[in-house]
């Protein structure tokens, strides 16, 4: 679709929210998906971490981070709101809460159909229900889908026994009828979790990266290794700043990775340094799930071999953390 846009060094999100785009993941650059044909924008570091060189050449850019000044035609190769979508046979659907954002979504044929990115939402039971079935519901509607078949349910620690409103342990890793959630789907899935560290989340983050790779997403820290998942959870708060940098830099000392990926805006882990922002694999890894049981069993693995740093009994960290402390 061409659309004409004239702003005075105006953010080309705004302008073309106000003519009705709705950005993914709400423009947070965390997906790569409002692509634009548009090439009088230089390309920009986001750009060349989501777009293949072929597209850059092509004059594809992102919308996300662009500024405009002046007139400019855009061709614009993601969904207008008010545009009646595509209809569509069958849905699943996904609604998985962290501390670094919310992602709902359709998925079908282990695809991402159509989603949307939100930011971090209180744990509170009817909150976190309320977002999940209201999202889900208008996505569905959008596509004139009667009712998602299964629905993948996934949060941190902090916010899974808010979301279910069970607080006694729960069989995961399977599927369940829905209505125990009050779920607009037939049934519901809860990937599997680790003991009470997590309630889904942070295998559907880690699966499919690589060995040897360092990864840190809001709260959490993980480390692939060859036989085991290295996990910890430092709530990124003022009160904890110091043991969120001490843990940083312990997961860096003790692994050495051989990569470091950074999830999410997190300006700590940003200005330490050396850290590579990617987009959250959540929403291609729920949409897989939700299509393949090789991908449950893979999950149910890689659960399996996940274990949680016992930081204060640490040696290194504790070294770490008056190193922080020390200045």
């Amino acid at each position: 679709m061409m659309i004409k846009l004239n702003g005075n060094n105006s953010s080309l999100r705004d302008l073309m929210e106000r003519e009705g785009f709705r950005f993914p993941c709400g423009g947070k650059g965390l997906c790569g998906r409002c692509k634009i044909v548009a090439p009088l924008f230089k390309p920009t570091d986001r750009d060349l971490r989501f777009l293949s060189t072929e597209e850059i050449s092509a004059g594809v850019r992102l919308a996300c981070d662009k500024f405009l000044d002046g007139e400019a035609e855009i061709e614009c190769l993601f969904a207008r709101e008010d545009n009646k979508a595509e209809r569509m046979e069958y849905a699943d659907a996904y609604a998985v809460f962290t501390d670094y954002g919310t992602f709902i979504g359709l998925a079908a044929d282990g695809e991402v159909k159509d989603s949307v990115f939100l930011e971090p939402t209180v744990a509170e039971h009817f909150t976190l229900a309320g977002k999940a079935q209201r999202e889900v519901v208008e996505l569905i509607e959008r596509h004139s889908v009667a009712k998602a078949g299964v629905m993948l349910l996934a949060a941190d620690a902090k916010r899974f026994h808010a979301l279910t409103g069970i607080n006694e342990p729960m069989p995961s890793g399977d599927n369940a009828d829905a209505s125990l959630f009050n779920m607009p789907a037939d049934e519901v899935y809860i990937p599997p979790i680790y003991g009470g560290f997590a309630g889904g989340d942070l295998a559907l983050e880690l699966y499919g990266r690589e060995r040897g790779e360092m990864v840190v997403a809001g709260g959490y820290f993980a480390y692939i290794g060859e036989a085991s998942v290295h996990t910890a959870y430092i709530s990124l708060a003022p009160e904890s700043l110091n043991a969120y940098k001490a843990t940083a830099e312990y997961f860096l000392r003790r692994f050495a990775p051989v990569k470091r990926t950074l999830i999410g805006e997190n300006a700590v882990v940003s200005a330490r340094g050396g850290f590579v922002p990617e987009a959250s694999k959540i929403p291609v890894n729920a949409a897989a799930a939700l299509d393949s049981n090789r991908v449950k069993a893979a999950l149910r693995r890689l659960v399996a071999k996940t274990e949680c740093e016992s930081l204060a009994d640490d040696d290194i960290w504790q070294e770490c953390l008056n190193e922080v402390a020390n200045g």
